[in-house]
């Protein structure tokens, strides 16, 4: 039997109507491990955002826009509409009515997420039943288990700070907010505090676990984590933290004394944790997760290595463009072998450690979907004169890296080096900004549109996200977004610049730089570029470009080479003056 009508026929078994599946896992991770996919065992979809409603007749799919047509060629429209999630709240007033009954997994859910659905239960329009099983779970045969890696400590020559000067300048900023108590479950914020990583999830070194705060003890943190993962860090854990096993943390919540003050997240504590501190007498203050703002401000010791990192995979990526370009023999070259082409550069790298996502390796229509991933059924054979896309980074002990590069191969057309042109103006304008110290994302994110605008074109995702030191690619809460952000930037600040162009099921086009934001005067930043690879000169029509962009170019292109060429063999080095020679008007 379907697996969504395995479901389906649950819901008609229980007389319930409708089950939401979201993508995320019980710590709200954008990246979940294998044993968390529920969304992809109901739907097939493969994204890395969406949720399923799964009702007694044809259910339906949530993606945002970088995700439409991905999930259009991977789900069944048999069995699934797919609509974008812009319309969720319209649908969910409009089908949630009155005698309906909606399950949810209170674990995998936010109060925050679900503010509509639980104000339709307040008002009495539907029953809402809060699983104590997921069904997903019950019916997913051979499920993978919860993984299990060794944990290791994160040295003090990468992340430039001890766990206990970050422990303390946590316990601080609780005290200023009167909570005796706080439960961080984001695992990056609990990696970062504890300098304590691991490989429980493919492409980001953190551990499964949770972790509660208590300011008044002695040793004031409790870690809850699988004693089987600690056999080589315990005894250096048990100088700042207590330890439980993993299964603990809700008997320990049961424990604390009624009427104390506990700090949540709402935006990372699951429904099922918010009714349980409920029961139990605690009284909930909603606090902003305490780690995001100083783990997302990179100290000397991260931006040093930062620099290092990126300029490493500038490195790896560089020879990966020569070998398209000059070695590449096309009709033995698929996608695939290209994305491990890109990994054999990086992986003889000093400092590595895995991928930081799984390679977007796209040719011609592929790379008109932005996260387009392939595999053995949909993986495209080279072809000359097509656009070649491939957004890939890298995991280092001292950094986290990440980059896009579009390549033309064989000849673009007028129309391709239209696009590509007008989203390197885009690029440009956000790496030559020098904004205010007031600035918020939303403030830079007009800028990287803006030549595409003109032509009525746009993309359908943010322009930069927030990137960790070997952690998180995508690390919150800062952001280069149409959406307003609360926060405003701060130098030591890593963000990606990635503009782009989709054209549906023909080509697109991205270019990814990573910036650090760095003091220009005492009230404004600018940006430091972190990515040296050179761009492709044979999609920029110069005649779009201004005399400003056309010296950026070419001082970005002198600087890959002089930062770059020490590096390569003499072929490559011939190849690369060549590529990061001047534009001429």
């Amino acid at each position: 039997m379907n697996n969504v009508k395995k479901i389906q026929r649950w819901l008609e078994l229980n007389n319930f109507d409708f089950f939401l599946v979201p993508h995320n896992d019980e710590f709200q991770s954008e990246y979940t491990a294998k044993y968390a996919k529920r969304l992809n065992w109901i739907t097939s979809f493969s994204g890395s955002y969406g949720i399923a409603i799964i009702s007694k007749k044809k259910s339906i799919l949530f993606v945002d826009g970088r995700y439409t047509i991905q999930a259009r060629k991977e789900v069944n429209n048999k069995f699934f509409y797919i609509k974008n999630i812009s319309n969720f709240s319209k649908w969910i007033k409009n089908n949630f009515c009155k005698n309906k009954t909606v399950c949810i997994d209170p674990t995998l859910h936010t109060k925050h997420n679900l503010k509509l659905i639980l104000s339709l239960y307040k008002k009495k329009n539907i029953d809402l039943k809060f699983l104590n099983k997921n069904p997903i779970d019950q019916y997913w045969k051979n499920k993978p288990h919860r993984p299990y890696s060794n944990s290791f400590l994160h040295k003090l020559i990468y992340s430039g700070q001890t766990s206990v000067e970050k422990i303390n300048k946590i316990i601080k900023f609780l005290k200023r907010n009167r909570c005796n108590f706080y439960i961080l479950l984001n695992l990056e914020s609990i990696s970062w505090l504890l300098n304590l990583k691991g490989n429980d999830f493919k492409f980001t070194p953190l551990n499964i676990s949770y972790l509660i705060i208590n300011i008044s003890r002695q040793k004031k943190v409790s870690l809850f984590i699988s004693k089987k993962k600690i056999k080589n860090t315990e005894s250096k854990l048990k100088e700042v933290c207590n330890i439980y096993d993993l299964d603990y943390v809700s008997n320990y919540l049961k424990r604390i004394k009624k009427n104390s003050i506990i700090g949540i997240d709402k935006n990372a504590t699951s429904i099922y944790f918010e009714n349980l501190l409920k029961e139990n007498n605690l009284k909930i203050k909603y606090l902003e997760d305490p780690c995001l703002i100083p783990k997302s401000i990179k100290n000397k010791t991260e931006i040093r290595g930062a620099k290092k990192a990126n300029l490493r995979d500038s490195v790896s990526m560089t020879k990966f463009i020569y070998w398209i370009k000059n070695k590449m023999i096309i009709k033995n070259t698929t996608e695939l072998v290209a994305a491990k082409k890109a990994l054999f550069y990086r992986k003889s790298n000093k400092n590595f450690f895995s991928l930081s996502f799984e390679t977007i390796s796209a040719l011609g229509k592929n790379s008109a979907m932005p996260h387009y991933i392939p595999n053995q059924k949909n993986n495209k054979k080279f072809i000359n004169n097509s656009i070649y896309l491939i957004d890939s980074g890298t995991q280092y002990f001292d950094g986290t890296t990440d980059m896009t590069r579009t390549i033309i191969i064989g000849k673009a057309s007028i129309e391709q080096k239209s696009k590509f042109t007008r989203v390197l103006k885009g690029h440009i304008s956000v790496a030559t900004r020098v904004f205010s110290k007031k600035s918020k994302g939303n403030d830079l994110d007009n800028l990287a549109r803006k030549s595409l605008l003109e032509i009525n074109e746009n993309y359908n995702h943010s322009t930069g996200h927030g990137v960790g030191s070997f952690s998180s690619v995508h690390e919150l809460p800062f952001r280069i977004s149409k959406i307003k952000n609360k926060h405003y930037f701060n130098s030591g600040i890593i963000l990606s610049n990635e503009p782009a162009y989709y054209k549906k099921m023909k080509y697109g086009i991205r270019i990814e730089n990573l910036l650090l934001i760095k003091d220009f005067n005492y009230k404004s930043y600018c940006f430091d570029i972190l990515t040296y690879v050179p761009i492709d000169k044979d999609l920029i029509m110069i005649e779009l470009l201004n005399q400003e962009e056309i010296s950026w170019i070419n001082n970005y292109h002198k600087k890959v080479y002089d930062l770059v060429h020490i590096y390569l063999n003499n072929e490559q080095n011939k190849w690369l003056f060549k590529v990061t020679s001047p534009l001429k008007i």
